[in-house]
């Protein structure tokens, strides 16, 4: 069984060394959004529109798996801290159970419900043809976008990083290559447009569906035939005791951004595209947050199932540090270059115009958003999900949303980013503050454990 030992070593290099593989392969999928953005821009407004309102669909479908992939990855952190070989791979090969049972659930109702879903969205009718043509590919192969998300959490678990992080980038590698020819008709081969990007995401995650299986079940040997019908019960409690609340917080930011998208629709079907636009690049900008959250978990799991709890005092104090000079440099740099990048997308000055403002708003407090994403992983990590449940129904949910609607009345599209901001800001602040007075002991661990 290949680990590595995160209970032992120096905190700052061994944060370092996972957070890096992660940013590259976190950055290679990102990729995937901004070059089908790209070329969905150059079809023209209505396309990249359609597009946008599927973000808040998929949205959901990856919160799904983000949630079983933290539950997965902070019971076999926790069980690979306290040398329970036999549970984590019980834990793993449930694990993928239960990513593949969810995935054909969601694809089955999603797909017969697709007009109603969207109409809900306040996708125009005119649109709908554009969104099926999309839409109706990705629904049938969500499954292999799910199930290598949450081997890859178990790899990670392991304290490897650049495994899942080579996966990502294969995956990014072949949907570049992909895109253009099947979007536009390259090659001899036929122009597909939207279903053309759609196609090409399916292929492309299918590559990591058969490699992640392949990792798990011969370099780790994380997969065996008798964790199938042996401590099943078991297994999924405790996966499920983190990854339904952990799920519940990925899916209030889909909700929150079916809200914008919404909302922001009382403008114009062109300011819907451009924050979709914005959401595309802020993912980019956000990547290495994403990527130093995302390595918490493990990092965190590991330790508290060694009781190396002075070991996760100090990794939230070097992340915070981090945290604050990226996010900063990060928020400078979107102050002046957010309308030239924007237009990198789309000539429709609306459209940029859209972008360009919420690209000047929300990354002011990227330092906050990042205390957040941080402490979150945190509690996940420590076998505690409910911080970052009440976390992120505080932001998006009881402050967000009212405040949106409050002061759009007052400042139109200005109104609903700054809410944005606000919400971030205030919830970062808590969020600091609870971890200021988490006390790191052996009694708590204890209680908080599910081993």
């Amino acid at each position: 069984m290949i680990k590595h030992n995160l209970t032992q070593g120096n905190v700052g290099k061994q944060l370092y060394t996972m957070t890096i593989p992660m940013v590259l392969g976190i950055l290679s999928i990102m990729s995937m959004n901004i070059v089908d953005t790209f070329y969905v821009g150059q079809l023209g407004t209505d396309p990249l529109t359609a597009m946008t309102f599927t973000i808040p669909v998929i949205s959901i479908l990856l919160s799904l798996a983000f949630g079983i992939g933290i539950g997965t990855s902070s019971v076999i952190a926790r069980a690979i801290g306290a040398q329970e070989h036999t549970l984590v791979k019980s834990y793993t090969t449930q694990a993928l159970f239960i990513a593949l049972t969810i995935a054909i659930i969601f694809a089955v109702s999603g797909y017969q419900a697709m007009d109603q879903i969207f109409a809900l969205l306040g996708a125009p009718q005119s649109l709908m043809p554009l969104i099926h043509e999309f839409m109706d590919i990705w629904f049938l192969g969500s499954f292999v976008v799910v199930v290598p998300m949450v081997g890859n959490s178990a790899i990670r678990a392991a304290g490897n990083t650049k495994l899942p992080s080579y996966v990502m980038m294969s995956v990014a590698l072949v949907n570049i290559i992909l895109d253009p020819i099947l979007i536009f008709g390259l090659f001899g081969f036929p122009r597909m447009e939207l279903a053309g990007a759609a196609l090409s995401t399916v292929i492309s995650y299918s590559i990591a569906f058969f490699l992640g299986l392949y990792f798990l079940a011969c370099k780790f040997r994380f997969l065996n035939w008798a964790s199938c019908y042996v401590g099943v019960f078991n297994s999924w409690r405790a996966i499920l005791r983190i990854a339904i609340p952990a799920v519940g917080t990925n899916l209030i930011a889909p909700i929150s951004v079916a809200i914008t998208t919404l909302l922001v629709a009382r403008y114009s079907p062109e300011s819907v595209a451009g924050f979709g636009v914005a959401s595309r690049i802020e993912s980019l900008f956000l990547v290495v947050i994403m990527g130093l959250s995302s390595i918490m978990g493990p990092f965190v799991g590991q330790n508290w199932g060694g009781k190396q709890f002075h070991r996760v005092d100090l990794a939230l104090k070097l992340s915070f540090r981090f945290a604050s000079i990226w996010g900063l440099g990060v928020a400078i740099l979107l102050w002046f270059l957010a309308s030239p990048i924007a237009g990198l997308f789309s000539d429709d000055l609306t459209v940029i115009n859209s972008a360009t403002i919420y690209l000047q708003i929300i990354p002011i407090t990227y330092l906050f958003l990042a205390i957040i994403m941080i402490s979150s992983s945190t509690s996940n990590g420590m076998g505690n999900p409910m911080p970052s449940l009440v976390m992120s129904f505080l932001r998006l949910i009881a402050l967000y949303i009212p405040l949106a609607i409050g002061l759009a009345y007052f400042f139109n599209l200005w109104g609903i980013y700054l809410a944005g901001a606000l919400a971030n800001v205030i919830v970062g602040i808590g969020a600091f503050i609870w971890v200021k007075r988490l006390k790191i002991s052996s009694k708590s661990a204890h209680k908080k454990s599910i081993l």
